[in-house]
């Protein structure tokens, strides 16, 4: 979880208005975006799974997930929807529950931080990202976010990264805590029955694409500092908005993931 954000000092603030020269702090709060795909997200993962139940319940089998896993050979055979579908099918209630909690809170954080569009990019990019990679180097079906998860933590990591000034000590700390729990997850991940491949694919897509469509906040003075106190004159700004050379940035990643897929069902031949 990210702290609240601590106040930036920006290069070259406005002098004290009681003419000492003293340079003023100006006490800036990040702007936010509030959080709804995450409930969306968290919302369809969970009717997937009551689909799942009552699939087993009525005809005896997971049609949900016989239709929608990462399963290598079917993906060979043209069925390439199941590199996203996978990511919303768990194995039991233990599964999509960790994983709902996971992307409850990192999720939020992203999203309250990237905004909604954003958000959505990461979480669907990276959980195919997650089963590309898995397609590449794990023979065995797969199912869940955990991909997606990993690629949030990913894009958060280099949120803080680049805000780690703004943030202070806080953050530095939070970036921390982000690479410890990306390492401890990886290594426990390479116990047998987890797909540890899609959680490294997830995690290098959420660092990509978080870097090139991340956005960047930097103070910005709109204000004549010399007719309005320090703090009022100080706000930010989005150096990097979605908008242009982002969206590029989108495709570019897109069509090295349409090439990465090419190149694995090539291989399954």
């Amino acid at each position: 979880m990210t702290p609240e954000p601590s106040p930036p000092a920006p290069a070259g603030a406005p002098s004290s208005p009681t003419g000492e020269g003293s340079p003023q702090r100006g006490m800036v709060r990040l702007p936010t975006h509030p959080v709804r795909l995450t409930y969306v997200f968290l919302v369809l993962i969970g009717l997937v799974f009551l689909a799942q139940l009552a699939s087993e319940q009525f005809l005896g089998s997971d049609v949900v997930i016989f239709y929608g896993a990462k399963i290598n050979e079917f993906i060979a055979q043209g069925e390439v929807w199941r590199l996203l579908t996978a990511v919303f099918i768990h194995v039991n209630l233990l599964h999509v529950g960790f994983n709902a909690y996971a992307l409850f809170n990192i999720g939020s954080e992203v999203e309250r931080f990237y905004g909604s569009l954003r958000f959505g990019l990461l979480f669907l990019l990276t959980g195919i990202a997650g089963s590309v990679l898995s397609l590449l180097f794990n023979p065995s079906p797969a199912v869940g976010a955990s991909g997606a998860v990993f690629g949030l933590i990913g894009a958060e990591g280099v949120f803080l990264y680049r805000h780690r000034q703004m943030f202070g000590e806080r953050g530095r700390r939070s970036l921390q805590n982000i690479v410890v729990i990306a390492v401890i997850n990886l290594v426990l991940g390479l116990q047998g029955g987890i797909d540890n491949w899609g959680h490294v694919g997830g995690l290098l897509g959420g660092l990509a694409l978080g870097w090139m469509i991340g956005p960047v906040w930097a103070v910005q003075h709109t204000l004549e500092p010399a007719l309005v106190p320090a703090p009022a004159a100080i706000t930010l700004a989005d150096q990097h908005p979605l908008t242009g050379l982002r969206w590029l940035g989108v495709l570019g990643f897109g069509m090295a993931l349409t090439a990465l897929i090419g190149l694995a069902l090539i291989l399954q031949r």
